[in-house]
């Protein structure tokens, strides 16, 4: 994860919004790893959203346990 990224991230979490969406939400709704590094999300449509490709890299690594 780029220093940028994670920056943004920790902002977002700080603030109480959503990384994917922008939108202000609670804390105690925060959907996620729990992690500050990966971000604090208002759903968890938006956390799979803003992480999709990454999700998909790790099915397909663990769909295809040769590569």
């Amino acid at each position: 994860m780029a220093d940028s990224e994670r920056s943004y991230l920790l902002d977002c979490w700080d603030k109480g919004i959503c990384p994917y969406c922008r939108k202000p939400f609670p804390p105690k709704n925060r959907v996620g790893t729990g992690s500050k590094e990966k971000g604090g999300f208002c759903s968890l449509d938006c956390y799979t959203r803003y992480y999709e490709l990454e999700i998909q890299e790790r099915i397909r690594r663990s769909a295809d346990p040769g590569s």
